[in-house]
């Protein structure tokens, strides 16, 4: 039976390709992004402060400092990428102390609870044990009130809202691990360390919300196991992604961005690509001084009570008439009329089937999934295919 964890979920969610390079073909590269590089270390420099407090020992923070700069000189390597322009690795090392200084100043002499462990392996299961999951908790500790803190250390560069606290997954699944290992423990808050902004969130999870995550996470384990096709989808994250070469979003932009500018401009796809552009380009100003002329004909015609015009080899006919035209769906009116009809016992007579809205009922499962199922049977699957176009972002 796989175990699966948080961070495993979290990467079929954001690239269902990704997840399966990484976990099911396991494709391994010998690049890590320095932002992890940082957190690794910020989070050993903080589990040895914790370590040494239990023990009885206070740590200064120039020792913490210290041992933060000796970890990042053993572990530094060359496969650490650094995506962000202008940026070095002395910025990010240098983040790393003023994140370490801030967090120092904050809680020093760590005496607001007791820690019970650090970088703690919890094991746990869901669904009745038909599913097993761990993860690694960055700090327990315990209050003398009885409240257990879940701590996990941040040191990224974004903050979420309240929010999005509140609906994060990885601590309340550390939360069942927890009650399922130790049947007394009651009150748990959940606290993310912003180490960047000096700031913490806190959340609570009630048993009802639990057993709901309990459920959405078993049912994203089934679409995951059950899964045959893992589509590439792209977001921000591509940019620290290490499969660029294994990407159909991604590896043309991956082959060619090395190539000197004569090679680059000739490659078959670039210039496909730059002609696709160009010729998209002047059909947008095509089209927009052809709707200009469209106005400046009507009112032409209007102005002069003409229904045909005449030009050196062409003609125009234009053919005004009134159309008799109801609100759309959503547009003010449409509900009203609607009721009217139905009361009438009309609406069935002039409705129209919403295939798109159809569509969106089955494959996002508004509906019980047998009546779904045949639904899908009216149904066949075609293959589409759409050019977008757009321009390169500066970074790309």
């Amino acid at each position: 039976m796989p175990i699966y964890s948080h961070s495993q979920l979290s990467t079929y969610e954001n690239c269902p390709l990704k997840y399966k390079l990484c976990y099911r073909d396991k494709i391994k590269r010998g690049t890590e992004g320095v932002e992890a590089f940082l957190g690794s270390r910020v989070h050993e420099v903080l589990q040895r402060c914790y370590d040494d407090t239990r023990r009885g020992k206070l740590d200064s923070l120039d020792e913490l400092l210290a041992y933060y700069d000796a970890l990042w000189e053993k572990n530094w390597h060359d496969g650490i990428t650094i995506t962000r322009a202008g940026f070095t690795a002395d910025h990010y090392r240098d983040s790393g102390h003023k994140m370490l200084s801030s967090y120092y100043a904050r809680h020093a002499p760590f005496k607001r609870d007791v820690t019970l462990a650090t970088e703690m392996l919890i094991p746990f299961s869901l669904d009745g044990g038909r599913h097993r999951l761990r993860g690694y908790i960055d700090r327990l500790s315990r209050t003398p009130d009885g409240t257990y803190y879940i701590n996990d250390y941040k040191t990224s560069a974004h903050l979420p809202s309240q929010e999005e606290a509140d609906a994060d997954r990885q601590l309340a699944l550390y939360q069942i691990g927890i009650q399922q290992r130790w049947s007394r423990v009651g009150t748990v808050q959940l606290i993310w360390h912003y180490l960047s902004f000096d700031c913490e969130l806190v959340s609570h999870r009630s048993a009802g919300m639990l057993a709901e995550l309990e459920q959405a996470t078993a049912r994203l384990i089934d679409e995951i196991e059950a899964a045959q096709d893992f589509p590439p989808q792209e977001s921000a994250l591509c940019n620290w992604c290490e499969y660029p070469d294994l990407c159909p979003s991604r590896k043309h932009l991956y082959a060619v961005e090395a190539l000197p500018t004569n090679k680059f401009l000739n490659e078959p796809g670039v210039v496909i690509v730059n002609r696709y552009a160009e010729l998209r380009e002047k059909a947008k100003e095509i089209e927009e001084e052809t709707a200009l002329l469209k106005e400046a004909l009507l009112n032409y015609c209007q102005e002069n009570q003409l229904s045909i015009v005449r030009g050196s080899n062409h003609r125009v006919r234009v053919k005004r008439e009134d159309k008799l035209r109801f609100p759309g769906k959503n547009e003010p009116g449409r509900a009203e009329l609607e009721q009217k009809l139905l009361q009438a016992g009309k609406l069935a007579e002039v409705s129209q089937l919403d295939t798109t809205a159809l569509v969106r009922a089955v494959t996002e499962e508004h509906w019980d999934k047998a009546f779904s199922d045949d639904v899908r049977s009216y149904g066949t699957i075609e293959e589409t295919c759409t050019v977008y176009c757009s321009k390169l972002k500066e970074e790309e």
